[in-house]
């Protein structure tokens, strides 16, 4: 298991820099304070770009009234761990265009706000994991690769030879094999076929 110090060692080794940060949070050095200003924005951004399934998550919505406005019968608090929406849960597994639940994420004076017609609503997101030891293998060295695209031109004095557009790169190729591992975990519903379908085989 890694370590955020370990992540950004790794990044600065994506980076052709052997100089490693004995500690990220205590380290005074200009690459820890790099590593230090992208790293959870990095992370988060990983996290934005996919569901995935070691970090979902499915809670029972706080209310906050009921006909907030004319057009919605119910206000939710956002989560404050959320960093992706994936849907409110409909009571079937397998959702379809017919019976997915609509919702809006919208605003007011103390957050994020989710507008629905469905009562007690449970909301199944993405959440923020700060914990390395909860992270897949494949997640952290995609995330290795995006922090280092991230610190690239300060710690490489303007990355003249574009050693970020590699991490770059290689972020996409390392979080799209990460992406297909974690849905092949994953075993759904086998969709049912309609009797159309069905009538002309």
């Amino acid at each position: 298991m890694a370590s955020d110090t370990q992540i950004a060692n790794l990044a600065l080794n994506h980076l052709g820099i052997g100089k490693e940060i004995q500690n990220l949070t205590t380290d005074t050095s200009d690459e820890a304070t790099a590593c230090r200003r992208f790293y959870e924005i990095a992370r988060d951004i990983l996290f934005r770009d996919f569901n995935w399934p070691f970090a979902t998550k499915i809670v029972a919505l706080d209310l906050i009234e009921e006909d907030p406005n004319e057009e919605w019968d119910f206000s939710y608090r956002y989560p404050t761990d959320c960093l992706r929406t994936i849907k409110i849960l409909s009571g079937t597994r397998n959702d379809s265009h017919q019976n997915r639940v609509p919702y809006k994420i919208s605003n007011d004076t103390s957050g994020l706000v989710i507008y629905t017609d469905t009562e007690s609503a449970e909301l199944e997101y993405v959440m923020r994991i700060t914990n390395p030891d909860l992270f897949t293998q494949d997640f952290t060295m995609a995330l290795s690769f995006k922090l280092a695209n991230l610190i690239s031109p300060r710690v490489t004095a303007g990355d003249p030879f574009k050693l970020g557009d590699r991490a770059m790169q290689q972020y996409i190729l390392t979080a799209s094999r990460a992406m297909a591992n974690a849905v092949n975990e994953e075993q759904p519903d086998q969709i049912v076929e309609s009797e159309f379908i069905r009538a002309r085989e």
